[in-house]
């Protein structure tokens, strides 16, 4: 009853998020910066002459109708467009979270249980090396580099662009290596620091020292007592770097020309394409929200200590 009445008012509270999202986005466009093309466009669909407060009940009840207006650059319900644009996004979010959570977990805690070694310092260096590095740089070194395998024959794998899992599983992996590697990086950076910082603590703690004595092997009481420990702080961080991971997304989009959300989002702020903006802006913070909800539940799973409220 407890999770029940939890996940509802998390849920409303999404709901209560993404109406904020789609009022601010269309007073944003519609008078705070007025634009020709988003004016002709919301006129277009939502009413001309009508007021803006009746234009913007018109975007809603079309909203509650799964109708997200139709694109003026594309010329396709927005929502056909964001549903091509899916399957790279979602490719790209969760590779690119699987192997950030993944390197950052385990570099930390390689390097936390050999503190002051050459795995150590490498795995410092390399953390902090892929946090000062910005995203949009990553990406266009690594653009390079493919480049550069390509003129010497041996980057016929790695391609630019999207090619679908059902088309062929070898060329989806091929494109998708290095766009992983790029929005993962900073975020694994980051992980792996958290992680090496969590496990010295609780190696320090009492209740550790004790499982040792008690003749328990170091496998078991990694495994079973500090990682358990150790991982809870990274679950919490999860939420900020998912919205950091997805910001970065739209960039590794961009430079890969991967046909995504992200790309789509940068493309036609250019252009003024109020329906399709709105669109996916409100799908990307639905996304976040939802990935934060997971992340309180599987806290709370994992540590006792978390109660869901």
């Amino acid at each position: 009853m407890r999770f029940a009445l939890f996940l509802l008012r998390r849920l409303l509270a999404i709901v209560v998020l993404a109406w904020i999202t789609t009022l601010g986005a269309f007073w944003l466009f519609r008078v705070g910066v007025e634009s020709p093309t988003a004016s002709a466009q919301i006129n277009a669909q939502l009413g001309a002459g009508d007021p803006e407060p009746v234009q913007y009940l018109h975007y809603v009840e079309r909203l509650l109708h799964g109708d997200f207006g139709q694109s003026l650059t594309v010329g396709l319900p927005v929502s056909r467009v964001l549903l091509r644009a899916l399957p790279p996004t979602v490719s790209l979010i969760l590779g690119g979270m699987v192997l950030w959570l993944a390197a950052g977990v385990a570099a930390g805690a390689i390097s936390a249980l050999r503190p002051g070694s050459l795995e150590d310092r490498s795995v410092t260096a390399g953390a902090l090396t892929a946090m000062v590095l910005p995203t949009f740089l990553t990406g266009l070194l690594l653009l390079d580099l493919f480049l550069h395998l390509s003129e010497h024959g041996g980057g016929l794998w790695l391609q630019p662009g999207y090619v679908p899992f059902t088309h062929s599983p070898g060329q989806w992996l091929g494109r998708m290596i290095l766009p992983w590697i790029a929005i993962a990086a900073t975020q694994a950076g980051a992980t792996a620091r958290l992680t090496r910082t969590s496990v010295r603590d609780v190696l320090g703690e009492d209740y550790i020292q004790t499982a040792y004595a008690k003749g328990l092997s170091e496998e078991r009481v990694f495994w079973r007592h500090v990682m358990r420990a150790s991982i809870t702080p990274v679950l919490t961080s999860i939420s900020t770097g998912f919205g950091i991971l997805l910001g970065s997304a739209a960039i590794v989009d961009q430079v890969f020309a991967m046909g995504g959300i992200g790309q789509i989002l940068l493309v036609n702020v250019k252009s003024g394409d109020l329906m399709l903006i709105m669109g996916a802006v409100l799908c990307t913070v639905i996304l976040i929200s939802l990935v934060n909800l997971l992340t309180d539940i599987v806290q709370s799973l994992i540590d006792p200590r978390v109660r869901v409220t």
